[in-house]
Order: C-alpha cells, then structure tokens, then sequence
C-alpha cells in the first residue's frame, strides 16, 4: 500500500505539472487513513502544500528531482541508474499550508505524517 501512495504522489505531481503547461490550477487532495494532504499548483509556478488532516498532527514532505538514464548492465541487460536530488525538506502543522515558489518541472513530492520521508524510497 505504501508504494502505492508514493505512486499516486508521484503521478499527480506529474499530471498537475503537465496541466499547468496549459495555464490551468491544479488541486490535488490525497487522503488515507485519516491522513489527508492538498497539493495546490497555478500557472506562475508556485505549489502550496496544505497538512489537512494527520494523526501526528504534522505532515513532513521532502521534494526532489531524479535523473535517470539507462546503459547496458551486466548480460546485456539494459540497467537504470537514478540521481535524486532534495530540494527542500518541511513540516506543516495540520491545519497550515506551505507556499514554495520557482519550483522545478517535474519535481516529485513525499509526505509522511510520522516522520521525515527518505528519498526517493517515500513509503519506507
């Protein structure tokens, strides 16, 4: 389950950066387990990370990048290789919202409401 939340996270990350491109707002509300989450995104490139709800009473977000290419491993076989690199690492208290501007295109995005996420591994 926890991999799929990474997904999910990942995904909309992606698919409201593509959106923006067409000069849309994007809102996106992730909720599970009484943990709920809104990323909200506009065309000017500011993202604003709102903790709606978290049992902890906090919600930890870490957003990176990744670098990825492919080469030739070992048989033949094709072997990818990631570089993340952290852009920033906060907390929000349940009820607030972070605002972070000039972010990067195709930033990604973890949150946990128990600790800090380890990137990119963001549901371990």
């Amino acid at each position: 389950m926890k991999t799929d939340i990474r997904s999910l996270l990942t995904f909309s990350a992606a698919a409201a950066l593509a959106l923006l491109a067409t000069g849309c707002a994007i809102h996106v509300t992730h909720t599970e387990g009484g943990n709920s989450s809104k990323l909200s995104m506009n065309a000017a490139g500011t993202a604003s990370f709102q903790c709606v709800a978290s049992p902890s009473g906090e919600c930890h977000y870490a957003l990176y990048t990744s670098r990825c290419s492919t080469a030739e491993g070992e048989g033949g076989q094709p072997a990818t290789t990631c570089t993340h690199q952290v852009i920033s690492q906060f907390t929000v208290a349940a009820g607030q919202t972070h605002e972070m501007r000039d972010l990067p295109q195709g930033f990604k995005q973890c949150m946990k409401t128990s600790q800090k996420p380890q990137v990119p591994s963001c549901g371990s």
